[in-house]
């Protein structure tokens, strides 16, 4: 099959025909970048004219979470809530449809967005769903607000020892108030139930229309699981997974872990799927002051964050995944874990070195003058997220103070020493809109416009931002020879804009949408004829 594509302004992102009017693809891959008076296509099978749009290779978010995106939507949507109490009246809404003992989930609550911003406490859920379990996830997935019947299904009281890496919030009296932060989360997970196969595939479905709908063609899934990847299977199978999928396997995840270090990496659905990585986590989350830091918290003195897994086990896991052929992406946000981080990167190629490792270190958030350059030095590669730095502006000072925070999302930094970095959102953090990282990277202002004087400095050029999503996401996920560039001979995976990236207004282009979505050469989303 082939399909014309033409009248367009299509950037290719190849340095040697940078900018063409016209594409050809045959067989789900491009066949032709240039001018169309130089082809001549009369026997395509389709001809589609973009009507002087601007088009971009494929968008692919380097750090999001699909499986996490569906289940959410398959839970109470906590998000936006300015108060504990507003949560708690969504609760006692939802759980008032429920049959009781039913168990009730949800995420997206921040205290940081709450006038006191205080920790919840479980005794606003018990009033708001007393009959029914209720755990609900903090918005960035290091946090868990449960209630005393989810505490009791899981076994948590007084007595219950908090787990290396985690911490569970008690009150004078030594009781859970019923927040679980980092590794203490898994305790209140394995009592909640999982979704059914049929809702859960669905709920795939959903969230890879939506993920289509925001302007990507593909992700790079931190942390899957077994059963996520079994329903992803499911969908390849049947016809119903237009999207690539570079899954990290959950280190964390025992079960998951142990399949694939005995299988090794695989490939499934054309390689709609790659199971490529391993994702291990070293520290929590800045917004719950899990981050680990060298130094104490600014607002928490005395508290210098979670380390999830001790020192010594980085290193050792770092190279069983490389040994068994998976990248391998370490999760970490505060200063002290980027340090362990390179550290066990540098270990693990003393002992074994490796020329073509592209190990990653997925936030890479805050770091120390020392630490910059020696990802370059080391070979490692930045997976950063600009809307955390949006996002996080209101508070973020109050947690770091001003000298810590010279080195936070420091994007320029980086790229002057050498290194690309791969551009995400880290969604369902944050939006999955690609657009809306690439306006922050640019802008690094919210999208309100306000000037908040955080080192601008810092910003990234449009071109940067818009290779940060990409060729940088292809050459980070070892698929720069098929994706990333519309060169002749890669898979034609390409989006057509409702906006000029390029040449638009800044402010215009958080707002930017896709027309037209391509993958493999496949019509996967259309908004309206271009």
């Amino acid at each position: 099959m082939s399909v014309l594509l033409t009248n367009g302004r299509i950037y290719t992102l190849d340095e040697a025909n940078p900018v063409v009017d016209t594409l050809v693809v045959r067989d789900g891959r491009i066949a032709f970048a240039g001018r169309r008076a130089d082809v001549n296509v009369a026997a395509a099978e389709e001809a589609i004219d973009l009507g002087g749009r601007a088009a971009l290779p494929g968008l692919v978010d380097a750090h999001g979470h699909l499986m996490h995106l569906a289940r959410a939507r398959l839970s109470l949507d906590a998000g936006g809530a300015r108060s504990e109490a507003e949560v708690a009246e969504r609760v006692a809404a939802r759980a008032a449809t429920l049959p009781r003992g039913e168990w009730l989930g949800g995420r997206g609550w921040d205290q940081n967005r709450w006038p006191e911003r205080e920790w919840p406490t479980k005794g606003a859920l018990d009033r708001a769903a007393p009959h029914h379990p209720v755990s609900l996830t903090r918005i960035d997935g290091h946090a868990t607000w449960a209630n005393s019947a989810a505490l009791a299904a899981a076994g948590i009281d007084a007595a219950t020892e908090e787990p290396s890496g985690g911490r569970i919030m008690r009150d004078g009296r030594g009781e859970p108030t019923g927040v679980l932060i980092d590794t203490a989360q898994r305790l209140l997970q394995r009592a909640e139930p999982r979704p059914s196969d049929e809702r859960f595939d669905q709920a795939v479905r959903e969230a890879i229309a939506e993920c289509l709908a925001a302007g990507l063609t593909g992700i790079h899934e931190m942390g899957a699981e077994l059963y996520a990847l079994d329903s992803y299977r499911r969908l390849v199978e049947r016809g119903q997974f237009p999207f690539r999928n570079y899954a990290a396997v959950a280190a964390r995840s025992e079960s998951t872990w142990a399949h694939y270090r005995e299988r090794g990496p695989e490939k499934f659905g054309e390689d709609r799927v790659v199971v490529g990585a391993l994702k291990l986590m070293i520290d929590g989350a800045l917004g719950s002051r899990g981050a680990a830091l060298h130094e104490p918290y600014c607002d928490d003195p005395g508290n210098t964050g979670l380390v999830l897994i001790p020192p010594e086990e980085i290193a050792q896991l770092t190279l069983a995944g490389a040994e068994r052929g998976f990248q391998v992406c370490v999760h970490a946000i505060g200063d002290r874990a980027n340090t362990l981080a390179l550290d066990a990167l540098e270990q693990t190629l003393a002992r074994a070195p490796r020329r073509d490792h592209r190990f990653r270190v997925e936030h890479a958030q805050i770091l120390t003058e020392r630490d910059i350059p020696r990802f370059r030095q080391l070979g490692a590669l930045p997976s950063m997220q600009a809307t955390h730095c949006t996002s996080d502006m209101e508070w973020a000072a109050e947690r770091l103070g001003p000298e810590r925070l010279r080195g936070a999302y420091a994007w320029r930094s980086l790229l002057d020493t050498g290194v690309v970095i791969a551009g995400g959102s880290d969604f369902p953090v944050e939006s999955p809109s690609p657009f809306h990282g690439i306006y922050a990277s640019v802008a690094r202002r919210p999208q309100s416009g306000a000037e908040r004087g955080w080192q601008p400095e810092q910003r990234m050029t449009r071109a940067e931002a818009v290779r940060s999503f990409t060729t940088w996401n292809a050459y980070a996920s070892r698929q720069e020879h098929s994706l990333g560039s519309l060169a002749v001979g890669k898979l034609a995976d390409l989006v057509v804009l409702s906006d000029d990236v390029f040449a638009c207004p800044e402010a215009r282009m958080a707002q930017i949408a896709p027309v037209l979505t391509l993958v493999g050469g496949e019509v996967v989303y259309r908004l309206s004829s271009p």
